[in-house]
Order: structure tokens, then sequence, then C-alpha cells
């Protein structure tokens, strides 16, 4: 296979060959990941402090990487290199490539791809937007942010908060001290939650039925306006009739506080009829002469 690579040491502008699979490896720095409607790729390398960026277009995948890190271990790259290396970079790809990324320190922005993405990050923050396709995320503290996830979601997460949104039919987090929550589109099909301290809280659309079976110590339980408190041990809600497609919801937490809610119902615009005339209220008539009571006469 063809192969081409570049070792960047300050901005540049590359554009290449068909892509169809995308690494990407960072020890810090940001690095953002747009689809596009074209089969090839373009890279925009802002900045490099540090350490070189290697870029390398291997047959139809794309890497794009500090040359000292495994894209696919990150944090392999915290014991043996001691000194700093950031890269800010843009990546066009195209709509169908895979992803992966590895990050140290770096950010993560991942916007319209649909084969799905695998990220890996220590302390950097991630946010996926308008993704279609399974997204697993490792982190150990930076937050994660996914909105209009079209796909399953699994994170693995330590102290990083996660808020995900979208038509996600299943939804797997492990956490300590991690915040979850979720914002589900449709009847989602399962959900699993286990944290130690981090809140938990789950908005599903008007009507949409579940069963929650929640293990806890000492967290509050809210279920739409019902509140319950001192639940220690397991404890199992019903919302709806569990038939057809339902929500299997399960929560493990120590003292995290959990919420089930359902969102309003959608608000309902009239229809208007068309052959309806609307007479304007002027108030009482009064005859000729006649004065209205809030009338005022002003003398000559």
């Amino acid at each position: 296979m063809a192969q081409e690579k570049w070792l960047v040491e300050e901005p540049k502008v590359i554009d290449t060959g068909i892509v169809r699979a995308l690494r990407v490896g960072l020890a810090g720095g940001q690095v953002d990941v747009v689809a596009h409607d074209e089969p090839t790729a373009r890279v925009e390398v802002h900045g490099v402090t540090g350490k070189p960026l290697k870029i390398e277009l291997d047959g139809d995948t794309l890497t794009i990487d500090h040359p000292q890190i495994r894209w696919d271990d990150p944090l392999g790259f915290l014991k043996s290199f001691r000194g700093r290396a950031t890269a800010d970079v843009s990546v066009l790809v195209p709509r169908d490539a895979r992803v992966t990324i590895g990050v140290v320190s770096a950010g993560v922005l991942l916007s319209g791809t649909n084969r799905g993405a695998s990220l890996n990050t220590v302390s950097g923050d991630v946010v996926v937007d308008g993704l279609a396709g399974d997204l697993a995320v490792h982190a150990v503290s930076g937050s994660t942010t996914v909105r209009d996830l079209d796909g399953a979601l699994t994170l693995r997460t330590v102290s990083g908060d996660v808020v995900a949104t979208g038509a996600i039919p299943r939804f797997t987090a492990d956490g300590v001290n991690a915040d979850v929550v979720l914002d589900l589109q449709g009847t989602p099909d399962a959900a699993r939650i286990n944290t130690v301290s981090g809140s938990v809280s789950v908005r599903l659309e008007d009507g949409v039925p579940y069963r929650c079976t929640v293990s806890t110590a000492s967290g509050t339980l809210q279920f739409d306006d019902s509140e319950i408190r001192g639940v220690r041990g397991s404890y199992v809600k019903q919302g709806g009739e569990l038939s057809g497609q339902w929500l299997d919801l399960k929560v493990n937490s120590v003292s995290g506080d959990i919420a089930v809610l359902h969102a309003p119902p959608a608000a309902t615009t009239p229809a208007s009829n068309d052959d309806e005339t609307v007479v304007p209220d002027r108030g009482t008539s009064t005859a000729p002469g006649d004065r209205a009571d809030d009338e005022t006469v002003v003398p000559e």
C-alpha cells in the first residue's frame, strides 16, 4: 500500500488521499475531529510544542500522534515520558471513517461521524456531538459530554462527570464519584450505572415505561414527583406498563442520589378554523345620546 508521512514542528495544512480510519494519539493540547462529505481528509496543525507531531497515511488509515504515545494506551505514555508535548490539531474526515483517539491531557471534540468511535483520555475533557454508531469512552478525570448520540454508549471513568443525550438504546457507565446525567430519546432498551458517590439523573420522554432496580446505602431516590428516603439495600420501582418496549434500568450507588424523571407532555397547539371570522370586542353598545360608564365628558 502507498504510504505518506510527515513530521510536523510548526503550523501546517495537509490534504490526504482516501481515508477510512483515523487514529490520534496526543499528550496535551486539543484535537478537533469533524466529519465532512468528502472521501479524503484535511489535517490542520495550528501549533506544536515540546515534541514533533507525526502524521502518516498508510493505505486508508490516517494516524496522527506524538511518536512516543500508543494511540490505544495513553496511560502507558505517563510511565515513559516526563516532558511536555502539546499539539493543537483540527481534522476533517469522511463521515464513514472509524475513529480511535487516545490522549493524556488533551481536549477532544468529535462531531458528525457515523461509524462510532473509541476515545481514551486521562484528564482531557471530551465532547462528542451528532455521532451515529456505538461509542466507547474511557476516562480518568476528564468530563464527558455526549450530545445527540444515535447508538449505544459505554463509559468507564473515575471522577469525570458524564452528560449524555440522544437516542441511546443501551447505556453502561462505571465510575467512582462521577455524576451521570442522561436525557434519553425514544424508548431505550437497557441502562446499567455503577457509581460510588456520584449522583445519577435519568430523564425519559413523556410516557416511557421503565423498571428501575436500585441498590444503595444512603442516597435519596426520586421518581417523578415521588421522593423516597432511607433506602438501604435493594429497591425496585416500576413506572408504566411493562409490555412491548420499556427501559430496564439498574443503578448501583453507595451514597449518590438517584432520580428518574419524565419530560412534560409536548404542548399541543389548537387547530385554527380558516372559515371562522373573529369579531373584535368593542364593549357594550350604547344608544345615541347615552353615555357609557367609562366615557369621560370634557366640558366645552
